[in-house]
C-alpha cells in the first residue's frame, strides 16, 4: 500500500513538473504557487520551483501534497538523498527516492511543514547518482496562504 502511495504521488508530481517545465523554469523568484493535479485522484498543494541561478540550468521543484501530507523534492536525474533546511534549523533528510523523485515520510513531512510554516527561507538540496544539486536557497514569502489555499481545494471548497 505505501509503495503504491508512494508512485502514485510520484506519477502525479513528475507529470505536472514535466507537463510545466518552461513555465516551472521562469517562475519569479521568492513565488510559491497552489497547484491541482487529477491524475491518479485529485492532488492539490504549494509548489515552488527553486532556480539554481547557474550557468548549467539547475533547478529543482520542492512540493507539499496536500492529499498524501507529504514533501516531495523532484530534480533532473535519479535523486539518491533529499535534504532541507529551514532557516538555522538542522537539515531534514530522506533516501526514500525512485522515478526523480524523493519524498519525505509522514513524519519528516509533519515536521517540515510546521517549520515551513513559521520560516522564512530555505536551503534544498538534492544529491543525485555522482553528483550534488544545490543547495538552492529559497524564500519562504507566500508559502502558507499558498498551502492554505491547497487545503482548501484538496477539501473541495
Amino acid at each position: 500500500m505505501m509503495r503504491s502511495v508512494f508512485v502514485a504521488a510520484g506519477v502525479a508530481a513528475a507529470a505536472l513538473t514535466l507537463s510545466q517545465p518552461a513555465s516551472g523554469q521562469d517562475q519569479p523568484p521568492d513565488k510559491w504557487v497552489m497547484y491541482c493535479s487529477s491524475d491518479g485522484g485529485r492532488d492539490c498543494g504549494a509548489q515552488a520551483t527553486i532556480d539554481g541561478n547557474s550557468l548549467l540550468g539547475q533547478f529543482l521543484v520542492m512540493r507539499y501534497s496536500a492529499a498524501y501530507k507529504k514533501i516531495s523534492v523532484v530534480g533532473d536525474g535519479q535523486g539518491v538523498r533529499a535534504s532541507i533546511q529551514v532557516d538555522s534549523n538542522p537539515f531534514i533528510s530522506t533516501s526514500i527516492c525512485g522515478q526523480g523523485i524523493c519524498q519525505f515520510d509522514e513524519g519528516k513531512s509533519a515536521e517540515l511543514l510546521q517549520q515551513l510554516r513559521t520560516g522564512s527561507q530555505i536551503q534544498v538540496q538534492l544529491e543525485l547518482q555522482g553528483t550534488m544539486a544545490g543547495p538552492f536557497t529559497q524564500s519562504l514569502r507566500g508559502f502558507d496562504r499558498e498551502l492554505q489555499r491547497a487545503i482548501q481545494a484538496q477539501r473541495g471548497g
